[in-house]
């Protein structure tokens, strides 16, 4: 089954955004809908991340071998005490239009000077993995709240949330520069970091003898990859490997390497991983691998 993203939300503004931002992972994003989920989960958490990662992690014990993506976000506003803050959604009920949720909070702020309000948007993005484990991450955007509804792009309350440094308010903003700005667009990019880490791929070969047809094909088949390690015995093939894996290489010699420069074994980082490599002859490996664990000890 193809790998894919399953972001919980039915909010198909939301899920513009976020398919334009997650577009290069090169996975399939689909929304709650698109994926069969038909579940209410009640979130109950006290923060933005809470929430975020009740939803994701609830989606995920049904979503089966997928990521799960979920957000949480709201406006806070500082005169308010931050209202509506987690409740941005539910402000004056769930089923009342943003007109008058934006219309109500302007007539709340009427004449709080400029100085005193001063808002932002925050967005929380939590990811469940099929591994079992989780990420969280956090957007915000500075503003103000203005004195009218202005705007015709956005949702939400996009069209009271004003940026003094670009004189408008989020909603006059232009699709892709609200992505650039945004507090979701924030914590999206800050998560597709984390991703791209984690579904890093690594092709991992060993004893091609200078053989390029083989590895032509093998690179064919698999697609685009994060890294390439050759485990020796490449026999004078590795500038050609280095430049049609188009992407970071690590190589060893092998028994066979007889006038290579390459290392007898390497040591690096591969995201979260501190990785060794060794072709098995430095080792006796064929004879067991008591030597190559007396190393690592």
């Amino acid at each position: 089954m193809e790998p894919k993203i399953i972001f919980a939300t039915g909010n198909e503004n939301k899920m513009k955004e976020i398919r334009m931002i997650l577009s290069d992972l090169g996975m399939p994003i689909q929304s709650m809908k698109e994926a069969g989920i038909d579940v209410d989960v009640v979130e109950d958490g006290s923060t933005f991340e809470e929430n975020a990662l009740i939803k994701a992690t609830e989606i995920a014990k049904i979503a089966g071998n997928c990521i799960v993506l979920a957000d949480d976000s709201g406006l806070e506003i500082d005169y308010l005490n931050k209202e509506p803050g987690i409740y941005s959604a539910r402000y004056a009920g769930v089923d009342t239009s943003y007109d008058i949720k934006n219309n109500m909070l302007l007539d709340r702020l009427k004449g709080v000077p400029d100085e005193k309000r001063t808002a932002r948007f925050v967005c929380a993005v939590a990811a469940a993995f099929p591994d079992g484990t989780t990420e969280v991450v956090r957007g915000t955007i500075e503003g103000r709240i203005g004195y009218e509804i202005a705007g015709e792009h956005g949702f939400g309350y996009d069209p009271i949330f004003y940026l003094p440094e670009y004189g408008c308010t989020t909603a006059e903003l232009d699709p892709e520069k609200k992505n650039e700005l945004s507090h979701r667009g924030k914590a999206l990019r800050a998560m597709r970091e984390i991703m791209e880490k984690k579904l890093m791929r690594v092709l991992i070969v060993s004893d091609t003898h200078g053989s390029h047809r083989n590895l032509d094909a093998v690179l064919e088949r698999v697609g685009k990859i994060d890294a390439l390690i050759h485990m020796g015995d490449v026999e004078n093939g590795e500038h050609y490997i280095e430049a049609v894996a188009d992407c970071e290489t690590y190589m060893v010699a092998g028994n066979n390497d007889f006038f290579s420069f390459l290392p007898k074994e390497r040591e690096f980082t591969l995201g979260k991983y501190n990785i060794f490599i060794t072709h098995g002859h430095n080792y006796y490996v064929s004879m067991g691998t008591a030597r190559l664990k007396k190393r690592q000890d």
